[in-house]
This record gives structure tokens, C-alpha cells and sequence, in this order.
């Protein structure tokens, strides 16, 4: 509790208060001074406590020169460091990023809130008024890992100023980057060679959702792709987004933006087959070097390993092959006892002569 002002006189006279003053005189002395008697009391005890002439002078107002809470020079200096590498790197470098990386050093990161407020000091934050607030933010989450991928493709430019295209195939559970595909075009070889990979590595997801691009998935639109073909052959269902809705791929969505900062801190790809290996270079990185916000700091592949998996669909069996049409007469057996079908004479028997029977045949198209 603070020290109140109170004139050196009347402290005196408290801290000598006498042992034996009669009753009532405290109250007394309080109302006619305008003091609690809490604090009258306090000041009694520091008198008896430390000394009358200490309980006298009141406390210093001044603040400490400082706290056992506060983050040494060593350690921010640290932090400031790391966030320059990580912008370097085109890696996140938020305060939660700078102080994942901090705690794989094996440092006792401070608080991101700590962070944020050192990085303010220095300067090096841009204020963003307009960004909602993640506690703002719904997020829906499949149960499952391998329950549901998300394909999704944005352009690019290498070295020549020649367009390209860039596949990433996201696990929606666990955020893993099941796959990444550089191509010269969104075209619906590429969305299946990038399906079939993460395939191959992984397993059949239950479902894929996409976009309604024209190589991904149209059903909504009265179109059906080989790619919906493709995955249905194999039990997966192609799902898709609302037309104009992106928000429902918002993880792949999410995750362009972060490969496209860590690309543009690097040299421009001059062919697709370098920029295939940065994109390579990049999905291990984000699968298990990167602490993910959403997964409480834990790298995609420590939340896919700790799964649970969906099990794996089952194609559906082959559809039955269409009945032909077919169309019957009722001829009469021959006398030699046989009857001609669509040309072709059967022998029936002469014991069958004259006798009216039914024949079924295919209608020939």
C-alpha cells in the first residue's frame, strides 16, 4: 500500500503513540487529522516493526530501477537478431515465430506479447489497425489426417518472364504439405501428376476439395473433369468451394502467401525444374521446421504423426455392364424340327414339328 502525504508532525505523534492512551482516543485523533484508522495501524506497526524515527519519513514513490521480470539486453538483442534473419529468409517472423525459433535454440523465449512490445520499441513493426484479431477468426478443422486434402494452384513468374503455375496439395487435418507441382499451365494433367504423388507418398484421401477451376473440379456447374473422374475411380470424393467463395480453401490460400514470401527471398528460378527443387526445399521446411500458429507451435509433422488416420476409402465396385434391348417372336418348328433365329437354323427335333415356340433375341444396332 502506497504512503500516504501526511505531515511530519503527525506521524511523529503516531509513531510515539503511548501504549496507555485511553479509549477511544485513536478515533479521536483520526477524525480530527482526516485519517483511517487502517492507517493509523499500519504506521503503528512499521513504528514497532523497524523504528519510530523510520516510520517518521515516508517510503520512496520512486520506481525500481528494476524487476526481476525483465527481459536482459542479451535476450532482446537475440530476438531482434533472429526476426531479421527469419524477414531475411522469407520466413514468418512474428513475435510467436521469433520465439518458436527461440526455443529451438534452446533459449527461454519471453512472452510473444514481450516480443511484440520490443519490436514496437525498436521500431521495427508497422502498426495494422484493420487486421482482425485471431480470436475473430472460425476455423473448421477436418477430425482426421489424409480426411481431407486441399488442391489449389497460383501463378508465377521465373527468371525469363515466362508464366508458370504452382500446385501445392495441403492435408487439412494436420496441415502438411502433402505435395507441391510446378507446371507451365493449371491444366488437369498437372492437378492429377500432383494428386498421384501425394498418393504414392501418402495414401487415397477420403475427400478432395478444390475450386471449381475448369482442371480441377466443375460438377457444380453440370461438367464433370477427368481429375473427378480420376479420384472417383479411386473412392475419394472431389468436393468444392461456393463459386467466388476462396475462404473455403482458406488453409491452401493461407500457405500461398507463406511460400510465395519464402520464393521472393530467393533467386528467381530460371526453369521449372529449379523451381521444383525450391518448392522441395520449402514443403521441408514448412512440414518440419516451422511452428504453426494453428497447431499451437507444432510443426505439421508432429501433428500428423500424432494423427489419428482416416481410414483409407474403398473404390466402389465397377458398375454392371447396361442390358441390350431384345425382342421376341414366336415362330412355328419346321417339319424337320427346326426353327431359324436371326438367321441362324436350330435344330429342335422332329418331335417338336408344328409347335409354336418363343424366341429372345438381341436387338442388333
Amino acid at each position: 500500500m502506497a504512503d500516504r502525504v501526511v505531515s511530519v508532525d503527525i506521524r511523529v505523534q503516531i509513531a510515539f503513540w503511548p501504549e496507555d492512551a485511553p479509549r477511544g482516543a485513536v478515533s479521536r485523533f483520526c477524525e480530527r487529522h482526516k485519517l483511517s484508522r487502517s492507517w493509523f495501524y499500519e504506521l503503528r506497526a512499521r513504528a514497532r516493526a523497524e523504528d519510530p524515527a523510520a516510520a517518521v519519513q515516508p517510503r520512496s514513490r520512486s520506481w525500481p530501477q528494476g524487476h526481476p521480470l525483465a527481459v536482459g539486453l542479451e535476450i532482446e538483442e537475440l530476438a531482434v537478431r533472429l526476426r531479421k534473419e527469419l524477414r531475411d529468409q522469407g520466413c514468418d517472423y512474428g513475435p510467436v515465430s521469433v520465439r518458436f525459433r527461440m526455443d529451438r535454440l534452446g533459449v527461454t523465449p519471453p512472452a510473444a506479447s514481450t516480443l511484440a512490445r520490443i519490436f514496437s520499441r525498436r521500431g521495427m513493426v508497422v502498426p495494422q489497425p484493420q487486421k482482425r484479431p485471431r480470436s475473430a477468426v472460425r476455423r473448421f478443422v477436418f477430425a482426421l489426417v489424409h480426411e481431407c486434402w486441399q488442391l489449389d494452384a497460383f501463378d508465377w513468374v521465373l527468371a525469363a518472364d515466362r508464366a508458370c503455375v504452382i500446385f501445392q496439395l495441403v492435408d487439412d487435418h494436420s496441415r502438411f504439405m502433402i505435395a507441391s507441382l510446378a507446371a507451365w499451365g493449371e491444366t488437369v494433367e498437372a492437378a492429377i501428376l500432383v494428386v498421384d504423388r501425394g498418393i504414392a507418398a501418402f495414401q487415397v484421401p477420403c475427400l478432395l476439395l478444390t475450386d471449381n477451376g475448369s482442371a480441377l473440379n466443375q460438377t457444380r456447374i453440370g461438367r464433370r473433369s477427368r481429375l473427378v473422374d480420376h479420384l472417383t475411380g479411386l473412392g475419394c470424393r472431389p468436393i468444392t468451394g461456393r463459386p467466388g467463395h476462396p475462404q473455403t480453401q482458406g488453409k491452401d490460400e493461407r500457405v500461398h502467401q507463406t511460400v510465395q514470401r519464402w520464393l521472393r527471398a530467393r533467386p528467381r528460378a530460371t526453369s521449372l525444374a529449379e523451381l521444383q527443387a525450391q518448392l522441395d526445399q520449402f514443403d521441408r521446411y514448412y512440414n518440419h521446421d516451422r511452428g504453426h500458429q494453428a497447431l499451437g507451435l507444432r510443426t505439421p509433422a508432429e501433428v500428423m504423426a500424432a494423427g489419428p488416420v482416416a481410414v483409407p476409402p474403398v473404390p466402389a465396385p465397377p458398375a454392371p455392364a447396361p442390358a441390350r434391348p431384345a425382342r421376341s417372336k414366336q415362330p412355328r418348328v419346321a417339319a424337320n424340327g427346326s426353327v431359324r433365329v436371326d438367321g441362324v437354323r436350330i435344330q429342335l427335333g422332329r418331335e417338336h414339328a408344328k409347335t409354336t415356340v418363343t424366341t429372345i433375341s438381341p436387338v442388333r444396332p
